[in-house]
């Protein structure tokens, strides 16, 4: 068994074969050229053909490897194996090195391949210098008309103006004839028609917005009357910074509002350059009086009902009311508030100055009250100008 699975070893063989070719001899050739005589020369090759000691089962995995090798170097990077770079000279690219030694360049002489010689360039630039004068005349032209169109014409001027948050007619219609519509959009000036707006008793701010081409919207924000105040002259509507708006029966929707009766009707104007003091017989509107005062009366409104349960009462105002026509005076002459209540007494309060709070001075006067209350006794007047001190008399 042993001997059959043994590998054979085959015996070295040898093959020899003969090969006639005709060739020619170069020195024969040249020689016997002119007789046409050529010579046949036979040549014998022997060839020898050998078989190798090794197992001819192993070739594939030869093959194999070598395959496997040559895959590896063609997945190498190629940076890995990046070629040298050689300089190259000036008459292969054309350009000079960028380093080393630059050799002296030695420029060639003018070469004219045309018989004309060449122009000064003179009438060139005349015509150059009068094409830019042409262009620019015919650039101004263009805008003057362009200019003239927008700024003239009727495209651009204001056809609607729709106003915003205004409930008064009459300030919808002052708004409307103010003199926006007809104007050109460029050339309205909406701060200037933002003050002449804002300067009616009714408008608390406005803005102007524009639609191009031809439309402008007014948002205005119309002052909210916070009482009224009842003068000789007549009533009028305050709002809560102390403008005196308009007359009670030309401002909607007052019917619900508190009343301050004045029963001085006297103005203590004060100015700011020169502290002058003049006096004014009645209140119109546009002037603004002193935010303190008009503060104060809302909390007197507001606060003795809670803190003392009178429901029915009047409220005055005796004294100077300091105003200065467009901000309210710190230093003027204060008036004093008088509650006067159904039952017959009155209670001096004092101003919006006085030091003692105004709920203090509403506790002491309900203490008051109930001290009556309980000794059964009429009250005729309460003073409460003068802090923990309030002075009371009675009715005889």
């Amino acid at each position: 068994m042993s001997i059959m699975t043994q590998k054979r070893q085959l015996p070295e063989q040898m093959a020899s074969h003969t090969y006639k070719k005709q060739t020619a001899n170069r020195y024969s050739l040249h020689k016997e050229a002119n007789k046409g005589e050529r010579r046949e020369v036979q040549r014998s090759l022997q060839r020898v053909v050998t078989i190798p000691d090794a197992d001819p089962s192993s070739a594939w995995n030869t093959f194999a490897q070598r395959q496997e090798q040559r895959r590896r170097a063609n997945s190498r990077p190629v940076y890995e194996e990046a070629p040298v770079l050689a300089t190259r000279t000036y008459a292969q690219t054309g350009m000079r090195a960028s380093s080393g030694r630059l050799k002296a360049i030695r420029r060639l002489p003018a070469y004219s391949s045309s018989p004309v010689p060449t122009r000064s360039g003179q009438r060139q630039g005349k015509r150059g210098f009068l094409w830019k004068l042409l262009s620019l005349f015919v650039g101004i032209v263009a805008l003057i008309f362009v200019a003239n169109l927008v700024l003239a014409g009727s495209a651009f001027r204001i056809e609607q103006v729709t106003i915003l948050g205004v409930h008064n007619a009459v300030l919808a219609h002052t708004i409307q004839h103010i003199g926006i519509q007809g104007q050109n959009i460029f050339l309205i000036n909406v701060l200037a028609l933002e003050g002449r707006i804002e300067a009616s008793p009714f408008v608390e701010s406005a803005h102007i917005s524009k639609q191009w081409p031809d439309q402008v919207t007014v948002s205005v924000v119309e002052r909210t009357p916070l009482l009224l105040w009842k003068t000789a002259q007549g009533t009028y509507s305050i709002d809560k910074q102390g403008m005196v708006i308009a007359p009670a029966n030309e401002t909607p929707e007052v019917d619900h509002l508190n009343i301050v009766i004045d029963t001085d009707s006297q103005l203590k104007v004060q100015s700011t350059t020169n502290k002058t003091k003049s006096q004014v017989s009645e209140i119109h509107p546009g002037m603004r009086l002193k935010q303190a005062d008009i503060a104060f009366a809302q909390d007197v409104f507001n606060r003795l009902p809670l803190l003392t349960g009178i429901n029915s009462f009047t409220l005055h105002y005796s004294g100077a009311l300091a105003t200065t026509g467009t901000q309210s005076s710190q230093t003027a002459d204060n008036g004093s508030y008088i509650i006067e209540s159904s039952a017959g007494w009155q209670a001096y309060l004092g101003s919006s100055a006085d030091a003692n709070p105004l709920d203090n001075r509403l506790i002491e006067l309900q203490q008051i009250l109930a001290m009556a209350q309980n000794q059964q006794f009429s009250l005729a007047t309460v003073d409460l100008r003068y802090g923990l001190d309030p002075v009371y008399t009675l009715k005889s």
